[in-house]
């Protein structure tokens, strides 16, 4: 990582030199400074992206190894609670699965009841006979 940012700052002037001749003399000073300041902002940005990242994963590793904890104090093993969560769901799916299957088997008639329309009126028929 070091050799990367070291090769980033080497890299970058020579970059900048070759935007030169298209940059008025007087404005050349403002456009560095607004691009390396740009640089460095995103740079930072990123830097406490991934700190903050690090941290929350760190956090959720001590909060699952203190449940683990807690739950091996109480006397369950983790592998006996995992079986009974998957237990009860599978039962639960089972369940509801069967009741949706229940649901599908009623058929009801309903007439549709609509409101007459002159549209679909055979006495105004477009053929004469």
């Amino acid at each position: 990582m070091k050799r990367i940012i070291q090769s980033s700052f080497f890299l970058l002037p020579p970059l900048l030199s070759l935007a030169g001749p298209g940059i008025p003399e007087q404005n050349r000073g403002l456009i560095y400074n607004t691009t390396v300041t740009g640089i460095l902002i995103v740079l930072f940005a990123l830097t406490v992206v991934a700190l903050g990242v690090g941290i929350m994963s760190y956090l959720i590793r001590i909060r699952s190894e203190r449940k683990n904890a807690k739950l091996k104090s109480a006397g369950y093993a983790e592998e006996e609670q995992d079986d009974t969560v998957i237990a009860i769901a599978t039962a639960l799916h089972l369940e509801l699965r069967a009741q949706a299957e229940d649901q599908k088997a009623i058929l009801t008639l309903r007439k549709a009841l609509r409101p007459f329309s002159g549209w679909s009126n055979k006495a105004y028929g477009m053929r004469e006979r």
